[in-house]
């Protein structure tokens, strides 16, 4: 059924600035993800004065066509180009709106107050403004081959843009109904004390890795580093985890293979048996040490010690 009108007022040609609250609409909404700190200044508001004025004109044709004043209103103004201008000027400014949307987006990335896959939750709002910045840039493509080639007036030509993005469209709802915790999620920003405690925390572990040397305790454990930082074992896995992006024994392993590293490279390596480099390093066995030392340096210790030979 062709609805053309609800009860006494005319759908043709209502005044819907939507061009210009798609962009406005998406960048508000990247702002909202954040709920602990006001993100959003005031002056920011004035981003919906385009799609005001724009409002107020399309209203202004609507009742000059309607009232019977002007009934070929929208014809001259289509014939003065405005249109084809207009196109451009929305396009052009959802643009720079998600670009400015993912400086926000990486700006924050680093004190997103949770664990690594709510980071990674986080880093899906830059894929999904990426690819609305890749729909806009496909529409003005569109509009600039339009232009070039003559086709502002062919709707075969049209056809290919509404089926991109109506692609888009669809796409966005499939991720709301299948993966609605990504598109409905809000974040929290470490306040400036988390970030002081975690600049302390941090520099309190690399000293005990690096001064103290304590991963050459071949009996390490989380519980003995967690204690040392004042931390509960969990607190310190996920904090490391968050941090390192890597495990407790990972994390260990990498500062003993820089130990063993730079006992193969130093003048009074002769003295040490390979094993006794291993084992002065903090490994246990030669088997867990030729292992852990290959999966980090992609060599043997031998290959290393040949490849750094003075």
């Amino acid at each position: 059924m062709n609805v053309d009108s609800i009860g006494f007022i005319p759908l043709a040609s209502f005044p819907f600035p939507y061009k210009y609250l798609i962009g406005v609409g998406f960048y508000f909404y990247i702002k909202s993800q954040i709920k602990n700190v006001k993100v959003i200044p005031s002056m920011e508001y004035l981003l919906f004065v385009p799609a005001i004025l724009y409002g107020m004109l399309r209203a202004y044709w609507y009742v000059m066509l309607h009232s019977g004043i002007d009934e070929y209103i929208f014809y001259r103004v289509y014939q003065t180009g405005f249109f084809l201008y207009n196109d451009f000027a929305y396009l052009i400014f959802n643009l720079l709106l998600m670009i400015s949307a993912l400086r926000f987006i990486k700006k924050n990335k680093d004190v997103i107050k949770g664990s690594m896959s709510i980071r990674k939750n986080w880093e899906w709002l830059s894929t999904f403004s990426w690819m609305f910045i890749v729909i806009i840039i496909l529409n003005l493509l569109h509009q600039i081959i339009a232009v070039l080639f003559n086709l502002q007036d062919s709707g075969e030509f049209y056809y290919v843009i509404l089926v991109l993005n109506s692609f888009y469209i669809y796409w966005i709802g499939f991720i709301g109904f299948t993966k609605s915790n990504l598109l409905f999620k809000t974040f929290n920003l470490k306040d400036e004390k988390e970030e002081e405690q975690g600049s302390w925390l941090k520099n309190k572990i690399e000293h005990y890795m690096k001064n103290e040397e304590i991963f050459t305790n071949q009996n390490l454990k989380v519980s003995d580093v967690a204690s040392l930082v004042s931390m509960s074992e969990k607190e310190l896995s996920l904090y490391i985890h968050d941090i390192y992006h890597m495990s407790f024994t990972d994390f260990i392993n990498t500062y003993r293979i820089e130990k063993v590293k730079s006992l193969l490279v130093s003048s009074e390596q002769e003295k040490f048996t390979l094993l006794a480099i291993a084992e002065k390093s903090g490994f246990s066995s030669k088997s867990s040490f030729n292992a852990v030392f290959k999966k980090i340096t992609g060599l043997t210790p031998t290959q290393y010690k040949a490849n750094h030979k003075n």
